[in-house]
């Protein structure tokens, strides 16, 4: 079964014709009432272990992909467009899966890359891709590009995101967000120009909230690219969402559909959203037609999945999926502290550690400081998260529980406190030369050697180390 825009109609239509159901019975019934019950079914309750964030129990990850398959054959997929649920056959489940790209070919000339799956503690280098898209100045989107670009630690461009255009608030559903599809558009080409990576490959359209900037830029460059469809929540999608794949799937690019379940939300704690996550990631192959899942773990309780409950959650959930399959996953490192702060450096080597590790393909990020503060970001923060991402590969799972183990207690106080937000770019960078300000650089090298000396030695990044 190929991807195309026929299957992606079925379930559309399946979608369209179900039976009603009310958004507020899935998300306060439906939903965590069936992962509730497969969790016991498969006697999965209680089964995290805080005191080792990195699963490391093999078995267990294959027991909770049967919960994961079960829970995405019983749930399926929300929309909340239609108030229906798209629900999917074991066959086509099947069918979807084992039809799955193992590779996906991205880029030209000496900026080409292969995202390929990969199994836990295989050793393969992943693919990273970056920025997110953390909201950033119009006047700083070129000089942080161009000069993050300079490492070819960083495969995919992404971010950042724009929240003005020329001035004028980004509005979404409005025309100032189709204006500001292009004006990315214009700052991507001309930021990759002065880096000389005219032929790397993007994630896009990371200024657009809703549909309208893909429909207007996304096949304006070559393609394939990666087309960035971030669902509704967790097993939910909508017609925002279909749109972008029908579009993708038109012009021939990749699509990455998914969105992050938030352990302590509906899909309750660690094993249940774990479950979930499966479930999520699997379904993503049948109703987005997507080339790549993107079903990471998120603590609520502090808006990150550095903590142990979400590591541990974020790694079983991870090796369920790279055992039982060759699908490609991208999950998400959320870091709650912000630029020239230890505790992003260390919640960045423990939350690569344990889900590169695990068998993790694929990542954009950072998300310095949650994603909260404007502008809070840097190169330093871009090539320190890549350079784990590879590194994170190469160790096995006992190292990465080993590690995790010794950074968390530096930081987990921050979690029940406001983390350190860091500063923006302008106070850590010269922005007219690009050079950072001494604090910075050498916080940054200091914890590139806390890494090594912690057993997970970094790549270099070709401009500082």
């Amino acid at each position: 079964m190929s991807h195309s825009i026929k299957e992606l109609i079925k379930y559309m239509d399946r979608g369209k014709m179900g039976k009603r159901v009310t958004e507020k019975e899935w998300d306060y019934e439906i939903l965590p009432k069936t992962l509730t019950e497969i969790a016991k079914k498969y006697d999965l309750l209680g089964t995290c272990d805080p005191k080792n964030p990195v699963n490391m129990d093999v078995d267990l990850a294959d027991r909770y992909y049967e919960a994961g398959w079960e829970a995405a054959l019983r749930l399926g997929i929300y929309n909340t467009d239609t108030e229906t649920v798209v629900h999917v056959t074991e066959e086509e489940l099947a069918a979807s899966v084992a039809s799955a790209p193992r590779e996906l070919p991205l880029g030209t000339g000496l900026d080409r890359r292969v995202i390929k799956a990969r199994k836990p503690e295989d050793g393969n280098a992943p693919i990273f891709g970056g920025p997110l898209s953390i909201q950033m100045n119009e006047e700083y989107y070129v000089p942080l590009i161009s000069e993050t670009l300079k490492s070819n630690l960083v495969d995919v461009h992404e971010g950042p995101s724009l929240d003005t255009v020329y001035g004028s608030p980004l509005l979404a559903n409005t025309p100032y967000e189709t204006a500001a599809s292009f004006y990315e558009l214009e700052l991507r080409k001309e930021a990759q120009f002065r880096a000389g990576r005219l032929g790397m490959p993007n994630m896009l359209v990371s200024s657009s909230s809703t549909e309208y900037g893909n429909l207007a830029t996304f096949a304006m460059i070559e393609q394939p690219q990666i087309a960035l469809v971030l669902i509704p929540s967790s097993l939910k999608t909508n017609y925002c969402s279909l749109h972008k794949c029908v579009q993708t799937l038109a012009v021939g690019g990749y699509i990455e559909s998914g969105s992050p379940n938030m352990l302590g939300g509906f899909t309750g704690g660690s094993e249940t959203s774990a479950i979930a996550s499966i479930a999520d990631d699997l379904l993503q192959y049948s109703v987005h037609q997507a080339h790549m899942s993107g079903a990471p773990i998120y603590d609520i309780r502090y808006s990150g999945n550095c903590n142990r409950h979400a590591l541990w959650g974020q790694s079983i959930s991870t090796q369920a999926i790279s055992r039982n399959t060759h699908l490609i996953m991208l999950k998400t490192i959320n870091q709650v502290a912000g630029p020239c702060t230890e505790m992003f450096y260390k919640e960045t080597i423990a939350g690569f550690a344990a889900s590169c590790a695990s068998g993790l393909t694929y990542t954009i990020g950072p998300r310095s400081a949650g994603g909260k503060y404007k502008n809070h970001l840097t190169p330093l923060e871009i090539w320190f998260a890549a350079a784990c991402h590879k590194a994170g590969a190469n160790l096995t799972l006992e190292k990465a529980n080993e590690i995790c183990n010794t950074l968390i207690p530096d930081y987990e106080k921050w979690h029940k406190e406001e983390p350190p937000c860091g500063r923006p770019i302008n106070e850590l960078y010269d922005m007219k030369t690009m050079t950072p300000i001494d604090e910075h650089k050498e916080l940054y090298l200091k914890m590139r050697k806390l890494s090594a000396d912690l057993g997970m030695p970094l790549p270099s990044d070709g401009v500082f180390s």
